[in-house]
C-alpha cells in the first residue's frame, strides 16, 4: 500500500504524524509527505522519508491571509485568532495546494491519504481522485467556530473539483486518528463520527542528536526546561522575561530557543543556564520537573506523557485550550501574555516544584496516554480502509 501524508510545513504538524508513518514502514508499505518544498528539503528528507513539493510556504500563505483583511494571527481576542487561523488554512492554503497534491497522488498511484487535521487541501484531493483518506490530529481539535468557519471557506474549493465536502469541510468524514487523550480532548470530539485514538510518540530523533555533554554533569537541583517552539520562539521579550525570573535561583535551567535562532541572542548567562537550538525531549523530559512552554500541542503532550507538570505561557492559536485544560486537570498553572511577569513566572514554577499534587496530576494524565493503541496497533485499521475503497 502506498499512503501519502501531507501537512502544513511545520514541525508541530509534521513531527506527530511520523510515528505512523514509521509504523506503516515497518509493515512494508511505501510512505511519503507532501508539503512546501523548502520544509521538503529541510526537514522530511533529513529525517529519512521521502518528500513531494506541494503547497505554498507558510510565509506566502500568512501573507495572503493578511491581504483579505481579517485582522493577524495574534488576534486582540482568542476567538481572533481562531479566526484568522481558519482563512489561513482553508481559504487561502488549500486551493493552492489541491492541484499539486492531485498530480502527486496521480504520479506516486497513492493508494490511501493522511492529511494533518489542518491542511484542507487532503481531503479536496483525495476525493477528486476517488482514493480514502483520514485526518490525523496534532492534539486536541480546535473549538467548534473554528470548523464551521473553514467549513464555509473550504466549500468553493471542493465546488472547483466537482466533489461534495460533507459536513465540516470533509476533514472528518472518514476517520479521525487522534492523538489527543480523551481526558484533554475539546467537546469538538463529539461532532467526529469515526474517532480512532493512537498513542502520541515524540519524534525527535535521538539516535542523531543526543543530550550534550554538559548534561551528565547538572548539579543537585530541579532541572526546569524553557522552551516557545519552533513559532512562537519569535514573541518579543518572553524568553528574557523568563530568564530574569529564573536564571539566578538554584535550578538547572534549560532552554531551547529553536532552529532558527541563535542561543547568543541571550546574552551572557550564569553556569546553571544552558541555553542550545534544540535538544531531544524524548531523552530531556523524562529527566525533568517542571517544563515551561507555550503551551504547544507536542511539547504539551509531550510533557505529561512524561508525567512532568507545566507552566504554560500561551502566545496563539490552540494554545490557549492546551494552557487551559492542563491547568483545569491539575497538572499545571497558566500566565496568560497580559499577566507575564518575572513575578508571576517565578512564583507560578515555585509552585509547581513545591506542591507534589501537580505532579500527581500529570502522572495521571501519562497514565492514560499510556494504555492508547500505538502507531502500529492502527495500522490494521488503516490497510482496512484502504482495503474497503477498491
Amino acid at each position: 500500500m502506498r499512503v501519502l501524508f501531507t501537512c502544513v510545513p511545520g514541525y508541530g504538524h509534521f513531527h506527530p504524524m511520523v510515528p505512523l508513518a514509521h509504523a506503516l514502514i515497518r509493515a512494508r508499505h511505501e510512505v511519503a509527505f507532501a508539503t512546501a518544498d523548502r520544509f521538503c528539503r529541510r526537514v522530511i528528507e533529513p529525517a529519512g522519508l521521502v518528500g513531494f513539493p506541494a503547497g505554498l510556504s507558510p510565509i506566502v500563505v500568512h501573507e495572503r491571509t493578511l491581504e483579505l483583511g481579517v485582522g493577524s494571527q495574534n488576534g486582540s481576542t482568542e476567538d481572533d485568532v481562531w479566526r484568522f487561523g481558519a482563512r489561513m488554512f482553508a481559504e487561502v492554503a488549500a486551493p493552492a495546494k489541491v492541484p499539486e497534491l492531485v498530480r502527486i497522488i496521480k504520479d506516486w498511484n497513492a493508494e490511501l491519504l493522511i492529511h494533518d487535521m489542518t491542511d484542507f487541501a487532503g481531503p479536496v484531493a483525495a476525493a477528486a481522485c476517488g482514493i480514502p483518506w483520514a485526518n490525523h490530529s496534532f492534539g486536541a481539535l480546535q473549538p467548534e467556530e473554528f470548523w464551521d468557519l473553514a467549513a464555509e471557506l473550504v466549500t468553493p474549493t471542493w465546488a472547483a473539483w466537482e466533489v461534495e465536502p460533507g459536513p465540516l469541510g470533509g476533514m472528518f468524514r472518514s476517520l479521525y486518528l487522534d492523538i489527543c487523550p480523551a481526558g484533554f480532548q475539546t467537546p469538538m470530539i463529539e461532532r467526529v463520527p469515526v474517532n480512532q485514538s493512537v498513542r502520541p510518540v515524540t519524534f525527535d530523533n535521538p539516535s542523531a542528536q543526543p543530550l550534550p555533554p554538559w548534561f551528565d554533569g547538572l548539579a543537585d537541583a530541579p532541572i526546569v526546561y524553557v522552551t516557545l517552539g519552533t513559532v512562537a520562539n519569535h514573541t518579543p521579550e518572553v524568553f528574557e522575561t523568563v530568564l530574569g525570573a529564573l536564571a539566578a535561583q538554584t535550578l538547572n535551567l534549560i532552554v531551547t530557543v529553536g532552529p532558527d535562532r541563535d542561543p547568543a541572542e541571550l546574552g551572557a548567562l550564569p553556569p546553571n543556564v544552558h541555553v542550545e537550538r534544540y535538544l531531544p525531549q524524548s531523552l530531556l523530559f523524562p529527566s525533568c520537573d517542571v517544563v515551561v512552554c507555550h503551551g504547544g500541542s507536542g511539547t504539551t503532550l509531550a510533557a505529561l506523557g512524561c508525567g512532568v507538570p507545566l507552566l504554560v505561557l500561551p502566545q496563539e492559536a490552540n494554545q490557549f485550550w492546551n494552557a487551559d485544560r492542563t491547568a483545569a486537570l491539575g497538572a499545571g498553572e497558566v500566565v496568560r501574555p497580559h499577566q507575564l511577569t518575572a513575578q508571576a513566572v517565578s512564583e507560578g514554577v515555585a509552585r509547581l516544584l513545591d506542591d507534589p499534587s501537580y505532579r500527581r496530576a500529570a502522572r495521571r494524565v501519562a497514565t492514560e496516554i499510556a494504555t492508547m493503541p500505538s502507531p502500529d496497533d492502527v495500522v490494521a485499521r488503516l490497510e482496512a480502509l484502504s482495503r474497503a475503497a477498491r
